[in-house]
């Protein structure tokens, strides 16, 4: 038995953890990893062969570790965090990388892709994550190969195709807090050259929270999904899958808590402060998971996709077409702070909605040899989006003061791409890449306010910009299952038109493209035959204008901020046994404003250090039945919530600990599965903005939850 000792988890950020992990190599005994194949370049891949930062959660780990939302996906992920204020914008943050901004002229910072589809809009992705091959999740910019340029990362979801024998599957999970998920699928053949696949998904939460004032749950779910597929082969050289999505969501919202009254802040007066917080206390809302609004909340969100995919095989060269058309609305009404005005010093009102749809073409043109892969391809993009925003805020003083934008903005963006690699040696590679991106931007901007006169409407606004991305790597084989590359790559996001803005002035203005650099080096490693895998990078990044949305006072300001960005991120597997395995994350960051208005401050929602630590056991039962324990713990350090570092915007630390129990039958087609999440209840924050008149205005996941899912697979 060879033994690899660890003397301290200290430097992965596992303080007070020691571990000594045996690796077995005694004769019969053939234990090793699962090889992990992914697409992240474009052609399929090893994993450990890819010289980019890149995690990949498989579709049995999405369903192990009870994955339901990109938010699970940023707990497993290094240097990834997920915020999310409202039905329609989730807010990714990679590497300190990332944006609030809500105009119909604005990109995702880091982008959303499904089956390489691009997703033009935030809030316009799968709400739920049911039945995926595979997620991958690119750090740092890729400004060359994918569909639309991405200066934080790219994740990107993968659907499973059908299969050509008959299969399916379906379960129902019941909880507390109303619980309650029923999903299923069937695949299999249709007729001699065509497989079809139908999945589905309901799922629905009463509600972890609740008003005292309106009576009303919130922090519900009531999401429906839906997905079909057919996959034609008319030729041998020749596959086509077609696919159709569809997703509904009607929570009622979120509970929003006035809270952190005593930090320190520059908005208020100390008396103001001693007000709220015993008006907090008189109408029952220090309770985190209580509101005092009487104002009913209520969300809706609809999601249409259907994509063609389609591929050639010319023999020596191989053709990839993809054409999508998507299109979401979605529209919420909710009150923003935690109690009404009065008692409250002020009530704001956030009734907002957009409606979009795009539609793309990339055609991709590729050749693979023993010693090189070359890639070519041309992409396009047509974006229409409809957005309206009416926010009235009531001042105890009686004032109403009514406010609404509406946006109406049509976005155009076009690629040429490309990317090389080559052998130099048996041992060493070369990857040189680019992408020369054209952006246009058309907007028509209207506002209107009462009972002040201030209006405008902006017709014909219109701006344009263009970029040349580039990527050079080298990676070095020690030998088949080691490897050290080092990249230099960029990526760019195109320039916006500014959203809620009360002056005529800056509406008609832009922000600047953020533009991205990135120097990273590091090691993919497997050791003791395939038993034991470490991955290890290093990254230096810069960001020139990334663009901010921030509150100021009453009002939203959008501005452009440079950052530094420095990091590293471990990713580590190891069989200890032929029956248990233990899976962990760490990642560093230090993330800074560089001059400016922040110079010096920590960049918003980059904690110090994360990681995540993970372990199962599976068990064969007399009976040749199969048992399978899961637990798993999640940290992440503190954080601001805002670029200002005020103290009143610092985010505490926190550990999420989740663990399960899975009963296979004899025969496989059968489970039973009893599972517990935040089982410390732990109180964690998943969105906050500073209020107005001091404190800050929380949103909050989760708390401690049971439930038990049964499955038959046929």
């Amino acid at each position: 038995m060879k033994c690899l000792k660890v003397k301290s988890f200290r430097t992965l950020g596992l303080p007070g953890i020691l571990a000594t992990i045996c690796l077995y190599s005694q004769v019969g005994f053939s234990v090793e990893l699962e090889e992990i194949i992914v697409t992240a370049e474009k052609r399929e891949q090893n994993t450990q062969d890819v010289p980019i930062a890149v995690t990949t959660i498989s579709g049995d780990k999405i369903g192990a570790s009870g994955i339901m939302s990109l938010g699970d996906v940023a707990l497993l992920t290094p240097n990834l965090t997920f915020t999310e204020f409202n039905i329609g914008e989730p807010q990714l943050f990679l590497r300190g990388v990332g944006s609030t901004a809500d105009s119909a002229g604005a990109d995702p910072t880091v982008s959303l892709f499904i089956d390489e589809v691009y997703i033009g809009r935030s809030g316009s992705g799968s709400a739920d994550l049911f039945d995926l091959d595979r997620i991958e999740v690119l750090r740092g910019p890729q400004g060359t190969l994918y569909g639309r340029n991405v200066t934080g990362g790219a994740i990107s979801m993968y659907t499973k195709k059908p299969v050509d024998e008959f299969e399916g599957k379906a379960s129902l999970t019941l909880g507390d807090y109303g619980l309650s998920v029923i999903r299923g699928y069937m695949s299999g053949p249709v007729s001699d050259s065509v497989n079809g696949k139908f999945t589905f998904s309901k799922r629905s939460v009463s509600g972890y929270a609740k008003s005292n004032g309106s009576g009303q749950e919130l922090d519900d779910v009531d999401n429906f999904s839906a997905r079909g597929q057919l996959m034609f082969n008319p030729t041998d050289a020749t596959e086509v899958l077609l696919s159709a999505d569809y997703s509904k969501d009607k929570p009622n919202g979120a509970c929003r808590d006035l809270t952190k009254l005593d930090r320190d802040t520059d908005k208020g007066t100390p008396e103001q402060h001693a007000y709220l917080k015993q008006m907090v206390i008189d109408s029952g809302t220090d309770d985190p998971r209580v509101c005092g609004q009487t104002v009913m909340h209520h969300s809706n969100k609809t999601i249409f996709g259907a994509s063609m995919r389609v591929e050639h095989d010319f023999e020596s060269l191989q053709l990839t077409s993809i054409t999508s058309y998507r299109e979401a609305d979605y529209a919420w009404n909710h009150e923003l702070g935690g109690m009404d005005s009065p008692p409250a010093l002020l009530g704001v009102l956030d009734n907002e909605g957009e409606a979009s749809d795009q539609f793309s073409q990339e055609f991709r043109l590729s050749k693979t040899t023993d010693d090189m892969h070359w890639v070519l391809g041309a992409y396009g993009i047509r974006e229409n989006v409809d957005r309206f925003a009416n926010v009235p805020i009531k001042f105890s003083s009686g004032l109403l003061l009514d406010r609404s934008w509406t946006q109406v903005a049509e976005n155009e963006s076009s690629a040429l791409f490309g990317q090389l690699t080559k052998a130099i040696t048996d041992d060493v590679n070369v990857t040189i890449g680019g992408r020369q991106t054209w952006d246009d931007k058309g907007m028509d901007q209207q506002y209107k306010s009462s009972p002040t006169t201030l209006e405008y409407d902006l017709k014909g606004l219109n701006d344009s910009w263009s970029a040349f991305t580039g990527r050079a790597t080298l990676d070095y084989k020690i030998d088949e299952d080691k490897m050290l590359y080092a990249t230099w790559s960029e990526g760019y996001k195109s320039g916006m038109f500014l959203s809620q803005s009360t002056d005529a002035g800056g509406a008609g203005g832009t922000l600047e493209p953020e533009l991205a650099t990135n120097v990273e080096i590091g090691a993919r490693t497997e050791w003791f035959d395939n038993r034991f895998r470490l991955n290890v990078t290093y990254f230096d990044m810069e960001v020139v204008d990334l663009q901010l949305f921030r509150l100021v006072d009453h009002a939203l300001v959008s501005e452009n901020a440079s950052i530094e960005s420095s990091g590293t991120e471990v990713e580590f597997a190891v069989a200890v046994s032929d029956n248990f395995s233990v899976t962990g994350t760490h990642s560093t960051l230090d993330a800074k404003f560089v001059g400016g208005t922040f110079d010096g401050n920590t960049v918003p929602r980059s904690p110090d250090s994360k990681y995540t630590l993970q372990a199962e056991y599976v068990s064969t039962l007399n009976n040749d039945a199969e048992l399978r324990l899961s637990a798993g713990a999640s940290y992440s350090d503190n954080y601001y919530t805002e670029a200002t570092n005020l103290d009143v915007a610092w985010h505490d630390s926190y550990t999420k600990i989740d663990a399960s129990a899975k009963y296979t039958d004899p025969t496989g087609a059968y489970t039973l599965e009893i599972w517990g999440k935040n089982l410390s209840d732990e109180l964690i924050t998943k969105h906050a903005i500073v209020s107005s008149y001091g404190g800050s205005v929380e949103l909050y996941a989760p708390p401690r939850t049971f439930g038990v899912t049964v499955s038959a697979a046929f």
